[in-house]
């Protein structure tokens, strides 16, 4: 993919993160927030370039990153998403965000390295998860080029 076909993407995705403000999943919610905010969270990254995008193309079982962004110079930043309920108290709950938290971060570094797979060849792949927790993405894994 080319830089032109990068601004491409940002532009539709953008418009279409910005048009669906309907939707009442408090994940997708925090997503469409980084989404309107990331020149400010993600200044190295200023092109989002895909959305629910599959790990393994054709094996959606794989699993699916939620957000990848770009430098439009081959440098890219993928970042997980999770909504964690911070509202509940006991240990039920303790558990559940912690298992969330480990999930979102294992997921960020897997799929970094499932791209790095991909594309072979590349500057730098950075691995981010951000939750509702934090506020703006945390870094899990930087993979240098070959």
């Amino acid at each position: 993919m080319n830089k032109a076909d990068m601004v491409r993407r940002d532009q539709v995705l953008r418009a279409y993160f910005a048009g669906r403000d309907w939707d009442d999943n408090n994940e997708y919610a925090l997503k469409r927030e980084l989404v309107r905010h990331s020149q400010e969270l993600l200044p190295s990254y200023p092109l989002l370039i895909d959305d629910e995008w599959e790990a393994e193309p054709n094996r959606n079982q794989e699993g699916k990153g939620d957000l990848l962004f770009a430098d439009g110079e081959g440098r890219f930043a993928v970042v997980e998403v999770k909504w964690l309920d911070l509202d509940n108290s006991g240990k039920t709950a303790k558990t559940r965000r912690t298992h969330k938290r480990k999930k979102v971060k294992d997921q960020a570094a897997e799929y970094a390295a499932c791209l790095a797979e991909r594309l072979k060849i590349f500057a730098q792949i950075e691995g981010y998860w951000f939750t509702n927790e934090c506020n703006r993405p945390q870094l899990e894994k930087r993979l240098e080029g070959f």
